[in-house]
């Protein structure tokens, strides 16, 4: 059984793999992995519910059966800008397609305490596709991320489980921006990143958990893009987190989490970030100049019989930009805040379950100029949806 287990594995992860290089989604970080975190709001932490808890809190197997779960996101952005001064003045909309977002977790106990889980899920994804307007050239950007993470966790009494995971990534970026003033483009570059998670569940009554997880930053080879100009070497890593996670059940069947995640973007999307390491090509400097964030999740579940679980979540987080950055915040334009969630299980039989959610984030927008980047006003714009499928099976 194990061993056509892990077989599945590999050849899906093999699959997911391919589909790290797919179009690029507009989330530097994902608001959660697969359908069951995503349709709560990207609620884990405190309240962990299928293998996801893997990637953000790997303590949260301890207090799970043995499982399989996978599935896949199908996210669609919707994106655009409108720039006076080195632009038209009109809006301008991305021409970027929907994405594939893989996700697949499995959790196998190891006796009574020990819990292995090895994980596969894309993370993280930007990119825009413009039409040639700004400095009278195309915009074009492709980032995406995708994680691979075996994690052990370790039920130390009825009370307190810690866990750990090993974040291994792969991640491919790309960009073709500004050529009408003489910036060369720089075709996909990829690079293996590593970091690590660590976590703990505390549950001091039956009806409580308390969950504190903290993931390392991620440290990236350098981007090497292979310009007409040279190869020029891009550093650019991702940053830490905490997260602290509360979940309740007060009643049978329900269940309701809250979690409150700090991301130091700051220290690798901050001020005169990423930098080159080498920079051949004289391509134009980076300043991304983002600011710590603070994402709130909240997260609920009912099972309303026993074929039918229902879910919904909310996630806020105050966008990081700096509205004087505004050709990075057109080339990149992170601006989502509100997230709502919903989701349902739909269980076969009591270990395969049907999974799906969904998610809308309504249209954020940010303002402003940038006179020593020839931009005297501007406006960049996104909202998103996202359907979510998968099975689980608990073993």
């Amino acid at each position: 059984m194990r061993k056509q287990i892990l077989l599945s594995f590999l050849v899906i992860v093999s699959v997911m793999f391919m589909a790290a290089n797919a179009n690029a989604t507009n989330g530097m970080r994902m608001i959660g992995f697969g359908p069951v975190q995503n349709s709560m709001g990207g609620v884990s932490v405190g309240l962990p519910l299928d293998a996801a808890s893997i990637l953000t809190n790997p303590s949260g197997m301890s207090v799970l059966p043995g499982r399989i779960d996978f599935g896949a996101t199908y996210f669609k952005p919707n994106v655009e800008y409108k720039a006076i001064g080195g632009a038209s003045g009109i809006t301008i909309d991305s021409d970027r397609g929907a994405s594939p977002i893989p996700a697949f977790g499995l959790i196998i106990p190891l006796g009574e305490r020990f819990r292995v889980g090895i994980g596969a899920y894309g993370v993280a994804g930007m990119g825009v596709d413009y039409r040639a307007d700004l400095y009278g050239s195309t915009t074009y950007t492709s980032y995406s991320q995708m994680r691979f993470v075996p994690a052990l966790s370790y039920k130390i009494n009825d009370y307190v489980s810690v866990g750990a995971g090993i974040n291994v990534m792969y991640a491919a970026m790309e960009y073709n921006v500004a050529n009408a003033m003489g910036q060369l483009s720089h075709p996909t570059a990829s690079s293996f990143g590593l970091g690590a998670t660590v976590g703990v569940l505390v549950k001091p009554i039956e009806q409580i958990q308390i969950g504190l997880a903290y993931e390392t930053k991620s440290f990236f080879q350098d981007y090497e893009f292979n310009t007409i100009g040279g190869r020029d070497k891009l550093d650019f890593d991702q940053p830490q987190s905490v997260t602290l996670g509360l979940g309740i059940k007060p009643i049978t069947n329900l269940a309701i989490g809250l979690d409150v995640q700090w991301i130091r973007w700051s220290e690798t999307n901050g001020a005169d970030l990423p930098k080159y390491s080498a920079n051949i090509s004289g391509a134009m400097p980076w300043n991304m100049d983002w600011r710590d964030q603070l994402v709130y999740k909240v997260g609920v579940q009912y099972q309303v019989h026993p074929l039918v679980t229902l879910r919904a979540g909310y996630n806020y987080g105050r966008m990081p930009l700096n509205s004087i950055r505004a050709f990075e915040n057109i080339a990149f334009p992170a601006v989502s805040e509100h997230h709502i969630t919903a989701g349902v299980g739909i269980n076969f039989t009591k270990q395969l379950t049907l999974n799906i959610g969904g998610m809308y984030s309504p249209a954020a927008k940010l303002s402003g100029s940038n006179l020593m980047q020839g931009i005297y006003s501007y406006d960049t714009q996104m909202s998103q949806f996202a359907v979510d499928m998968g099975l689980s099976y608990t073993f």
